[in-house]
């Protein structure tokens, strides 16, 4: 009581020194509170591109800069890269090599079968699909594809990728190709010496001697036409600009989307304990301040475990305002964003996040055409090659890159066995199951000649006339409409209760 009658007995600048003395103790906190490390953890590495730099790339006439800012995104950004893979593995780059026999001439004469026999060896050797998969996905990420050949004979096709920051195509050839224009001061960003001589040996002896004539200062340009023999450009469209260079600040403003709503679920996480020291009815303190720095300290370590706790004691009345607004309007307005970003790339949210099953085929055979652009100029590029290296006055080639995906595969081979039945091509199934027309010949000549599997195995027809099965097959689930699967479910919750 004398503690209090001294404390009461105060004036006013006495007790406010008091107060200011004890004041760090007051607020403190649980040791934990303010340790975790999420504080100053980011779902994803900051951009080194702010949105207003990225705004002027977009619009400028620097492809150059276009490219190295695709690039950059790329390796940030999981939703800008998954777009990315999506679209440079959509095909499956199945491949048909078609024969065409001069007039008057047979595929089935010696000469002209050994021909066809060759060139079908050598496109099988050329791992087709895993070749034109990592150039559509550097035509995605660059506006258009580079390369060169650096050989080119019965028995090889060496092609590697040019830096696209170093190439440009400004012209076309009679036959309708882009000509390829290389930087060759990109060998100076080779610093050493004995790495770039090895460098310059891996290219077309046409490119190192002109570096040297450069260097030597016989010419004073350092870009150089690649001969149409050589130089390889597969470009989207004429302006050969990154694809989805538009769909960039879309993604980086879904991020921070996420993020603010992640700080603000932290933030709801996050409690404060307050204890309020109250009063006599005649206003005295019941408590003076050191015994509330005591009472303050023991609940501070009953809560010590609790890292999302903090305790506050005041004599005054404390209330907190809350800023976050609610979960749904919070979630409505992530999705939005979200959506925003499909909808700039022209990609339907539902390939990544399916909620119907009306709009997903449809969308899907809207990015298999967009592929085929770039499939039908592999498709030339390929029948250029097999016609410079087997063609003759008797025969030659053409290689087509069939509009197959993962997603359409098991339709496009039905549509083909149909056809099939009415006389058309017997190997189009196979190739669009990803068997070459070797694989198929020597599988089937495995089948009967070897396993004799016709006498093992029973047929499908036969098994169907032997069981009585009739009607229409099971659909699958996923080809079903979405009112047909409510039906079923219900007709099985009926079934259930009974």
């Amino acid at each position: 009581m004398e503690q209090e009658k001294s404390f009461a007995a105060m004036d006013k600048e006495d007790r406010l020194s008091l107060f200011t003395k004890i004041e760090d103790k007051l607020v403190a906190s649980s040791d934990d509170a303010w340790k975790a490390f999420y504080h100053n953890w980011r779902l994803h590495a900051k951009p080194t591109y702010t949105i207003e730099e990225i705004e002027r790339i977009i619009n400028s006439q620097s492809l150059s800069e276009m490219q190295k800012l695709s690039r950059a995104i790329f390796e940030q950004n999981g939703l800008y890269k998954k777009i990315i893979y999506y679209y440079a593995t959509l095909l499956t780059y199945s491949c048909l090599l078609i024969p065409n026999p001069s007039f008057g001439k047979q595929l089935s004469e010696p000469h002209i079968s050994k021909r066809y026999h060759l060139a079908l060896s050598y496109l099988n050797r050329l791992n087709l699909p895993e070749v034109m998969t990592r150039m559509s996905l550097r035509a995605l990420l660059d506006g258009s594809y580079y390369g060169i050949i650096q050989t080119l004979d019965k028995n090889h096709c060496i092609l590697f990728d040019l830096p696209a920051q170093y190439c440009r195509s400004r012209y076309k050839d009679v036959f309708g190709n882009d000509i390829v224009e290389f930087d060759v001061s990109y060998f100076n960003t080779i610093s050493d010496s004995e790495m770039q001589s090895m460098a310059l040996k891996t290219y077309p002896k046409i490119v190192s001697d002109y570096y040297r004539r450069l260097k030597r200062g016989k010419v004073t340009s350092s870009w150089i036409k690649l001969p149409a023999d050589i130089g390889v450009c597969f470009p989207f469209f004429d302006d050969g600009r990154p694809m989805f260079l538009d769909v960039i600040p879309s993604t980086l403003l879904y991020d921070d989307a996420v993020e603010t709503d992640r700080e603000r679920d932290l933030e709801e996480i996050k409690k404060i304990l307050v204890q309020k020291i109250p009063h006599l009815t005649d206003g005295t303190l019941l408590f003076d301040p050191p015994e509330a720095v005591s009472m303050h300290q023991g609940a501070v370590n009953m809560m010590k475990g609790n890292k999302n706790l903090s305790v506050l004691t005041t004599y005054a009345d404390v209330d907190a305002i809350v800023s976050r607004t609610t979960s749904d309007v919070s979630n409505n307005s992530i999705e939005k964003m979200l959506q925003n970003v499909y909808s700039k790339a022209g990609v339907s949210a539902q390939i990544f996040s399916p909620t119907g099953s009306q709009a997903l085929p449809f969308s899907i055979k809207n990015d298999i055409s967009l592929m085929m652009v770039l499939g039908n100029k592999y498709g030339r590029f390929y029948t250029h090659i097999l016609n410079t290296l087997f063609a003759n006055s008797n025969i030659d080639f053409s290689v087509k890159i069939l509009p197959v995906s993962l997603y359409n595969q098991n339709d496009f081979v039905d549509e083909s066995l149909k056809l099939a039945k009415l006389g058309y091509s017997y190997i189009l199934p196979s190739a669009a199951m990803g068997v070459n027309q070797l694989e198929l010949i020597n599988l089937k000549s495995l089948e009967n000649d070897v396993l004799h599997l016709e006498d093992v195995l029973i047929t499908l027809s036969s098994k169907t006339e032997s069981t009585g099965d009739v009607g229409a097959p099971e659909k699958r689930l996923e080809d079903k409409a979405p009112k047909t699967i409510q039906n079923e479910d219900a007709i099985d919750h009926q079934g259930g209760s009974e």
